[in-house]
């Protein structure tokens, strides 16, 4: 699990932001994402993530994201047991 910073997180969504093989998500609850996330990231609460894993497996780099970054690190370490690589944005 690699850690980036948050500016160099929206620098590698805007870059990156068409880019089918990557995917943005935000492992907050649905309320926490909806009061405030970061333009281009998908909300995919923590407790979500394995509904979710069929849409991760043509993904190359998956980012993560969250508010204090302990749903993150969570949520990367859950991802890697399924055998999904992830990249945490530090919050």
């Amino acid at each position: 699990m690699k850690h980036i910073s948050v500016p160099s997180f929206k620098e590698v969504i805007d870059a990156e932001r068409n880019n089918p093989s990557v995917d943005f998500i935000n492992v907050c609850t649905l309320d926490e994402y909806n009061e405030k996330h970061i333009a281009g990231v998908r909300s995919v609460p923590l407790d979500e993530i394995e509904q979710h894993l069929a849409e991760f497996k043509d993904k190359k780099t998956i980012y993560v994201h969250c508010r204090s970054g302990r749903r993150g690190v969570a949520a990367a370490e859950k991802l890697a047991a399924l055998g999904v690589q992830a990249e945490l944005c530090e919050c």
